[in-house]
């Protein structure tokens, strides 16, 4: 828990945390997503970004043109990017402003669990979950990149495993691979890391009980995938048979995303987003911290905060937020002006009932 600025910086100092991007909130929600999530689980969001696209198409730049998921979720439309940040002192920021009377919350993650797809703009799109399940060529990259995140750290296979028994190996008729992932972590563990061979028995139940019909089955390109191309790609067809919506895609790994400087917000707040993957029947990726900060006296740290240059006119950088922040500065002058003027008031109150 951090109390002030001064708390948070040790937080940050002690538990490590320089190489982790962050995410501020204003109170705790039940789950960290994307705004299109938090309105209704249902909106199309392909579509609103199309229509929205179809309006104003004409007057966009290249660079818009580009990052126009960004685009659309900088002017307000919701989509299933989730802003983070690399200055966790930004995090901060939006962690007290708003809910005064609430605890604030920053939640951190390990750089090391990204999956970049900043260098292919074609992926950054909804329906990227129809790409990897079906394994198009442009999404090598990402089991690429998935591989490399899961081969950092023994701890990301172990959470790799129970994501898999958690989409597939929980659903009826899928004992077998509940069993498998069970003989694999027991052997991970025994060990004290992994082995190749300890997965192919998974991979070999997978790809029998494989819930593909026909010919959407990606059988020659699942082969290419390497070891957790290939269960990735396996375990989220199983998407396609949870009809239940509190279910979950618990991953170690997260799609980002850095958006050129649309806006000067961009830059000013170190932006980076989340894509937050999802598919059929509302299931989406989980977005599960690392660590978390519980923030109290908001007020405090956001004074602290201004004497730094972290305010509203920084962080936001339009004419709209720069005109706030100096009606807010120059309101606070006068309140303590006024309340100068009524002290002195009461004193001259005193000094003439006295000469009376």
């Amino acid at each position: 828990m951090a109390g002030s600025l001064l708390d948070y910086i040790q937080i940050i100092k002690e538990q490590g945390l320089d190489d982790y991007i962050s995410r501020g909130e204003n109170d705790q929600y039940p789950q960290i997503q994307a705004a299109a999530f938090r309105e209704n689980d249902h909106l199309d969001i392909q579509s609103m970004v199309d229509e929205f696209q179809s309006y104003i198409g004409n007057s966009l730049t290249e660079m818009q043109r580009q990052h126009f998921l960004a685009f659309s979720q900088h002017y307000g439309l919701p989509t299933n990017l989730l802003d983070f940040t690399y200055s966790p002192l930004v995090s901060l920021y939006f962690a007290c402003s708003g809910n005064a009377e609430k605890d604030g919350f920053v939640y951190f993650l390990d750089n090391k669990r990204k999956v970049d797809m900043t260098g292919h703009l074609d992926l950054v799109k909804p329906g990227l979950m129809n790409r990897l399940i079906t394994a198009e060529l442009e999404t090598d990259i990402l089991y690429r990149e998935i591989t490399n995140v899961l081969c950092q750290k023994d701890q990301y296979v172990r959470e790799f495993l129970r994501g898999i028994d958690h989409i597939a190996g929980k659903l009826p008729g899928n004992e077998r691979i509940h069993r498998e992932v069970g003989i694999a972590l027991q052997k991970i563990k025994r060990r004290g890391n992994y082995e190749m061979d300890d997965l192919e028995p998974l991979i070999r139940v997978l790809d029998r009980q494989r819930p593909f019909p026909g010919d959407l089955e990606p059988e020659i390109r699942i082969k290419d995938l390497g070891f957790f191309g290939h269960l990735f790609c396996r375990v989220l067809s199983y998407v396609f048979l949870i009809r239940n919506p509190q279910v979950q895609m618990e991953f170690p790994f997260y799609f980002t995303y850095e958006p050129a400087n649309i806006a000067r917000r961009v830059s000013n707040q170190s932006s980076i987003l989340i894509y937050q993957l999802y598919g059929i029947c509302s299931v989406k990726k989980a977005i599960l911290p690392d660590f978390k900060v519980r923030i109290q006296n908001k007020e405090e740290i956001l004074r602290d905060l201004d004497h730094m240059g972290i305010n509203e006119k920084f962080i936001f950088n339009d004419y709209d937020h720069i005109a706030s922040y100096i009606r807010r500065k120059h309101l606070k002058k006068a309140k303590e002006a006024e309340k100068t003027h009524q002290n002195l008031q009461k004193m001259a109150d005193r000094l003439s009932r006295k000469e009376e």
